[in-house]
């Protein structure tokens, strides 16, 4: 080599200590001593020797110890924080050979630390919506829980990304190949269009063998759909919801028979005779808040009276019943059938409203556990609203009432008398054969011999008022009927027009609810449903369908479940005399009737009204019973309900004598809060619930095999890593015409590998991405071995990278040797 006078090489000592350091100094030194000696001869004479540095045993340690650390920050993605410790211990300054994979078992737990946070946040979400856990009425920060929730999102993509990557390794360091689309795959689990790209179907495409494919394409494809799944998934289950949640459950007892609670036959023996009368009429009274139906009729009017001006009580369907101590709602509903319902009367109403007894007896029990949550350690005492209910095994009247009109001529009209057909009542149970459509009701009706029209025009009361007659009426024809009546209008000429009414009436399976809402004022109040709908909707009629989501219903036979039978000697204590008015209810309420309506509509509305407030108080006398479960409470210094045994759901909170209380009504009170709740209630969190377990058990796989094989690397995370390997690969006809693109789908099927490769002087080795066919026992030779250090360079990179750079500052060129001629 010619030496320049006037241009002197001068090679940076850091570039020497960087060869030094990949270990290709020697070869340099024995093939190209220009670089590496000292400078002497052509390059000069000798500045400074070549450094040197001796190692010790505590530097060993050292680095041991910083390995492990680095294994621990490379894992969590903090590499900068390893380039910064090891620049402040004075190690690393240069890159060094690496071991692509290494069998260590504490390695491989240290380099699993990336799934420990998201792991134990899944699974801690799993757990806690999974038992449930009440935190209060309002919950502080729910912001920052959706913040934490996509931190939690991110480091579980960083988890599965590892996840993908170490089966990736697992397959390349056996030596197998894999498409290059499954190579990069762990760098695109949170593109959704990976799993329609090239790249993944590619893997498809590719001559691997089938076990193979399906296992790489089935782990890639889960952990697409959950990287896009997890997110989501977190952010349900870590943000709490509001909504009402169980707050414990206890029986009650009513000293009071399911006979005498809801009797299938009412006869009016023991209803006291002042009933007939006000103001002797008391709240147990079949007629008593017969003023509620009034207000009712001023409410569909348009006229809302002052005592309902409150929110919670204006209602265009429902008005407020009281009993001993609680509030309940009478419900009305009327123009429930259309056309296609046809024979029924189009402007048939009904009615219903919890019964009074058993509402009193849920209020109690709303009392008394309202008392309990203040001696207890439950965080119910901070809540939105607490409601009790009752389910199952109580019942409540519902009514249906159907009326026509039709005239008596005089005393010697002898035509007979029809009925409206039992409303609610369906085609099965009636005999076809009594219906008729030639009466002069306007729809059809049964015809009733045991009834004379004189009969009709004997009721007592003045002519120029509204009158009732009660007629019971056969079961056979009028199956479901449970009372006639015969309302004679006020009497304007010879003729008498009447209102012919058919009215049913039944216990139906209902559920209660009593809520201590601050929306209510601090008043308990009743409502109430069907119980489960939807065990009667598969034998119900359209009609049925159209109001499943009602609160009133009749249809019989399926709803309500037990029919009532009703004596004139018990209908009569509806009308009651009112001598302040000096009238009736009937007359009173019929004064009042519904604008733009017939009177026919408004004696249904005020029938079924009547009728279903006067049912509720059947059994109004009968109370709660049992003696309470109690504990000391030192702040009062007494004992009140003992409200962790409420609670915890270990059994009845009221202790009955079981001889006396053998025939008694029993019914189960459910208790539940409205507030902020870790839960799984509803589909969407199972859902979730679901996928984060899907994760977990990844995580937990990957954790297992690390933990029992010792095998894990670190190799390749990046896009970067990945290039530099590239870089340092040779390169291959089957790539030709990709750099500028990849627009054809054989490139990405095209077997890819990752193996060793002896340096210029067949000693080093380094590694490299090899595509196409390779001899499987070249691959079984080649490939990548455990603990073993790569990452000296080829002859042909030294000289590009270094020599050359060196030379073309100083104007030197290299001789090439026999091989790199």
């Amino acid at each position: 080599m010619e030496k320049n006078s006037d241009r002197k090489p001068q090679v940076e000592e850091e570039e020497i200590a960087s060869i030094q350091w990949y270990g290709i100094l020697s070869t340099c030194q024995s093939r190209y001593p220009q670089l590496t000696s000292s400078r002497t001869s052509s390059w000069g004479s000798v500045e400074k020797p070549l450094p040197s540095v001796p190692i010790s045993s505590k530097t060993t340690r050292v680095q041991t110890c910083l390995a492990y650390v680095r294994a621990i920050f490379r894992s969590l993605g903090l590499n900068l924080l390893v380039y910064v410790l090891q620049n402040l211990l004075g190690f690393g300054l240069d890159e060094i050979p690496k071991k692509a994979f290494q069998r260590d078992r504490l390695m491989a737990l240290l380099r699993s630390t990336i799934h420990i946070l998201p792991f134990t946040v899944a699974l801690g979400e799993v757990i806690i919506n999974w038992r449930g856990y009440y935190i209060g009425a309002n919950v502080n920060g729910l912001n920052l829980l959706q913040f934490a929730a996509k931190l939690h999102e991110m480091a579980m993509q960083s988890s599965l990304a590892v996840i993908v990557f170490g089966y990736v390794r697992h397959v390349v360091f056996s030596g197998n190949a894999l498409p290059i689309g499954a190579l990069l795959s762990g760098l695109q689990l949170t593109q959704v269009s990976y799993l329609w790209s090239m790249e993944l179907w590619g893997i498809v495409a590719a001559k691997i063998p089938w076990r193979r494919k399906v296992a790489v394409m089935t782990l890639i494809i889960v952990a697409v759909l959950l990287a896009s799944t997890v997110g989501p998934s977190s952010a349900i289950l870590l943000i709490p919801n509001l909504n009402y949640w169980p707050a414990g459950s206890t029986g009650i007892w009513m000293n009071v028979t399911a006979q005498d609670l809801w009797p299938s036959r009412l006869d009016g023996s023991n209803i006291p005779g002042y009933c007939l009368q006000a103001p002797n009429i008391t709240n147990g009274c079949p007629s008593s808040e017969w003023e509620s139906i009034s207000d009712y009729l001023l409410l569909a009017n348009g006229k809302i009276p002052s005592q309902l001006r409150s929110p919670f009580l204006v209602s265009p369907y429902s008005v407020p019943l009281t009993g001993q101590g609680s509030l309940r709602q009478l419900i009305i509903q009327h123009h429930i059938y259309d056309n296609e319902t046809a024979p029924f009367d189009q402007e048939a109403a009904q009615a219903t409203t919890q019964q009074s007894a058993v509402a009193d007896a849920l209020a109690a029990t709303s009392a008394l556990w309202d008392i309990a949550v203040q001696n207890s350690d439950s965080p119910f005492y901070d809540q939105r609203d607490a409601v009790q209910s009752i389910g199952a095994g109580n019942f409540q009247p519902y009514t249906l009432v159907s009326c026509g009109a039709d005239v008596i001529l005089d005393q010697t009209d002898d035509r007979p008398v029809a009925f409206p057909i039992p409303p609610g009542s369906s085609p099965e149970m009636l005999n076809r054969a009594n219906v008729t459509t030639d009466s002069a009701l306007a729809m059809y009706a049964i015809e009733y011999s045991g009834l004379t029209r004189s009969e009709i025009l004997d009721t007592p009361g003045p002519e120029w008022e509204y009158r009732v007659k009660w007629v019971e009426l056969p079961e056979n024809p009028f199956n479901g009927t449970s009372i006639g009546a015969v309302i004679l209008q006020p009497k304007m000429n010879e003729t008498q027009e009447i209102l012919l009414c058919n009215l049913a009436a039944g216990w139906g399976s209902s559920s209660m609810n009593m809520s201590s809402s601050p929306a209510a004022s601090g008043t308990d109040v009743t409502s109430s449903s069907l119980y489960d709908p939807e065990s009667l909707l598969p034998q119900s009629s359209d009609y049925s369908r159209r109001i499943a989501d009602s609160v009133v219903m009749f249809e019989l036979p399926q709803f309500p479940q037990r029919k009532i039978s009703i004596s004139e000697g018990w209908a009569r204590y509806l009308d009651a005399s009112i001598p302040a008015l000096n009238t009736t209810v009937i007359h009173a309420l019929m004064g009042r009737k519904l604008n733009g309506h017939d009177d026919a509509t408004s004696a249904n509305i005020i029938l079924a009204g009547l009728l279903a407030n006067g049912l509720a108080r059947t059994g109004f006398d009968s109370q709660l019973q049992g003696k309470m479960r109690t504990a000391f409470n030192p702040k009062l210094n007494t004992s009140i309900p003992d409200g962790d045994f409420w609670f915890s759901g270990k059994g009845d909170m009221f202790q009955v004598d079981a001889a006396g209380s053998k025939d008694w009504v029993k019914l189960r009170v459910d208790s539940s809060v409205e507030g902020y709740a870790f839960s799984t209630e509803g589909f969407a969190p199972k859902l979730t619930a679901a996928v984060l377990l899907i994760y977990c058990a990844l995580v937990m796989a990957h954790i297992c095999y690390a933990a029992v094989s010792g095998v894990s690397s670190q190799s390749w995370n990046s896009i970067a890593e990945l290039v530099v390997l590239a870089v340092n690969s040779s390169s291959t006809m089957q790539l030709r015409n990709t750099c500028a693109g990849i627009s054809q789908m054989c490139v990405f099927r095209s077997p890819i590998r990752i193996l060793t490769s002896k340096d210029f002087n067949d000693e080093d080795d380094h590694l490299e991405l090899v595509f196409g066919h390779v001899d499987e026992s070249v691959a079984r030779r080649c490939r990548i071995q455990e603990n073993h250090e790569y990452g000296t360079m080829p002859l042909q990179v030294l000289k590009s990278s270094c020599c050359s750079r060196c030379t073309a500052r100083q104007g030197y060129s290299i001789p090439a040797d026999d091989g790199d001629a």
